[in-house]
């Protein structure tokens, strides 16, 4: 084993991964010549928010590349790409994303396609179309008379074929319905970004927006930080973003604060005194009240078990948790997840 690959195994999780079912599940079914950057986007984000660290452990997303046969499937750059697991129960998934590209390719949809997402509009599972996966939507029906997103270059060509369809091409995502659309590239980041804040909280987000953001673009970070932060301060220290990061990429396995500092070039008693010099607080309380923030999240958007969200968020035991929770929240977690119940009902 090569050196730096023995030094990386210090990041590795001291903690058995919860076990969950993923809260987010997507299946992808590409056409012929589908295009490689709104897949990887897609699946990059999913991969990134799927774990602690990076990992890549698919435990609070998880991904599947669908097809009629386990053939490799060719991209619109000539690369060739294997499924993982040919068509099978949409309800498997909470998201069928019919992933397109070029629409003049020489290759034929295969029936079996139209047939799955026949099959999950059957079941009432979400369908999003992403690139120009909208054209496979609008030849089945699916979008007539609803708001699409497409790409600017491809917008004559719907307008045309489909003009039934109310285009739109200012924007990343547009919901209508039961149906997402995404015109894919980069967009397809803020995709993903809406369906894992919807599913695993946007402490899961942040995370990744780290981890992409971590080396350039310091006032993105920053904003992404600010929005997160309820003492709503800039700061400009690297070493204090850089700790920020850590903390995100890390939940349910914590690292120690002395971990942390040495992780970002400094030392525990250096990195508490920049904590305090630009937010105030010490480093300590302000990854337990992000911590914090992520079960608030869970008690109310999941029914996952006090002790369950405990592990998960990195407290000892529901004991641990309930106390500090009732500090920040003024309530038990039970208490508020009781109301909240209670408030959906009315």
């Amino acid at each position: 084993m090569s050196k730096w690959r023995r030094d990386y195994s210090f990041l590795a999780s001291r903690k058995d991964p919860p076990d969950i079912e993923p809260p987010l599940r997507v299946g992808i079914a590409p056409t012929p010549d589908f295009t490689l950057m709104s897949l990887s986007c897609l699946v990059e984000f999913l991969r990134l928010a799927g774990d602690e660290s990076d990992f890549s452990r698919q435990i609070y997303c998880s991904w599947s590349l669908l097809s009629h046969d386990m053939e490799k499937i060719r991209a619109s750059c000539g690369f060739e790409i294997s499924p993982t697991a040919t068509f099978d129960d949409p309800t498997n998934y909470d998201y069928v994303v019919v992933l397109g590209g070029i629409l003049h390719s020489s290759l034929k949809v295969p029936d079996a396609l139209y047939e799955f997402v026949l099959e999950a509009v059957r079941q009432r599972v979400p369908i999003v179309g992403l690139c120009t996966g909208q054209f496979i939507m609008a030849e089945l029906g699916l979008m007539s008379g609803r708001r699409c997103a497409v790409p600017a270059v491809m917008e004559p060509a719907m307008r045309v074929l489909f003009p039934e369809i109310i285009t739109v091409t200012d924007s990343p995502i547009v919901r209508d319905g039961p149906y997402l659309t995404c015109p894919g590239g980069v967009a397809a980041i803020n995709l993903a970004m809406a369906l894992v804040g919807e599913h695993c909280g946007m402490s899961r987000v942040h995370k990744v927006l780290h981890t992409l953001l971590a080396d350039q673009g310091f006032a993105e970070v920053n904003a992404t930080v600010r929005e997160d932060d309820e003492l709503g301060m800039s700061f400009l220290d690297r070493r204090v973003v850089s700790a920020i990061g850590v903390m995100r990429q890390h939940h349910y396995d914590t690292p120690t604060i002395a971990e942390v500092a040495h992780r970002v070039g400094t030392t525990e008693r250096q990195l508490t005194r920049l904590f305090r010099r630009h937010l105030r607080i010490p480093p300590g309380r302000y990854w337990r009240d992000m911590r914090l923030r992520s079960a608030h999240w869970m008690v109310v958007n999941t029914d996952r078990s006090v002790t369950q969200i405990a592990y998960e968020c990195g407290f000892t035991d529901s004991s641990h948790l309930i106390r500090w929770f009732k500090r920040k929240f003024g309530s038990s977690p039970t208490k508020l997840r009781r109301l909240h119940d209670d408030l959906s009902v009315h």
